[in-house]
């Protein structure tokens, strides 16, 4: 009876190793399957593309209102008949410096889009293969994985940009008053002048 039971024991310890060989087999089977579906995917020229949707998405608006404020600029120089002034040149540059800084932080938040998207790969991979572990089943991480690579692969939505020169064009409105204030002795002197409107009346005029 001892020799019966210490068999049956060793059979049954034998069969669970098989299981647990047999449960090793089908994780690595399903790990192999969602690291080649992913990996073939979401690779360095995904990511790239991720970049490159928005910058492709975002600087045409760049652009455009980059113009539109080069008009404000030229309407409110013409106005005040200053369009050959010095002021246009440090106006212009201005804006330049505006639109460069814009374009920079365009570009970064572009790289902050790929790696969002670097990290909800990973992070589905993690939670796929943490299933797998759990389960052993390999055709339902294999369909799961699909699913979310299906969902992962989709660009996001991108809001149309806000006004980004609108702290440019209102600081012309602002500096244009202040400056007709101060040329009609209805104001102080302001801190920056662009010559647009000359000196008051009565006013010393800096020549040098």
């Amino acid at each position: 009876m001892a020799k019966k039971g210490a068999s049956d024991g060793g059979s049954e310890v034998a069969a669970a190793r098989a299981e647990e060989q047999a449960r090793q087999n089908r994780i690595r089977e399903g790990s192999g399957k969602i690291s080649e579906l992913f990996d073939g995917q979401f690779n360095d020229q995904f990511y790239d593309d991720r970049k490159a949707s928005f910058t492709d998405y975002a600087l045409p608006q760049l652009a455009d209102q980059t113009k539109s404020a080069q008009k404000e600029l030229t309407f409110a120089l013409d106005r005040r008949g200053a369009l050959d002034s010095s002021s246009r040149a440090s106006l212009g540059t201005e804006l330049e410096k505006k639109r460069a800084l814009l374009e920079t932080e365009i570009k970064g938040k572009a790289n902050d889009f790929a790696n969002t998207a670097r990290a909800n790969v990973e992070s589905a991979r993690s939670d796929l293969t943490n299933t797998l572990n759990a389960t052993g089943d390999v055709e339902g991480a294999v369909q799961s994985a699909q699913a979310s690579s299906a969902v992962l692969s989709q660009t996001p939505g991108y809001s149309p940009l806000a006004s980004m020169f609108s702290d440019f064009t209102g600081a012309l409105g602002k500096q244009a008053a202040a400056e007709k204030a101060y040329a009609y002795g209805a104001g102080p002197r302001p801190a920056i002048s662009t010559g647009l409107f000359g000196t008051p009346s009565g006013a010393v005029a800096n020549l040098r």
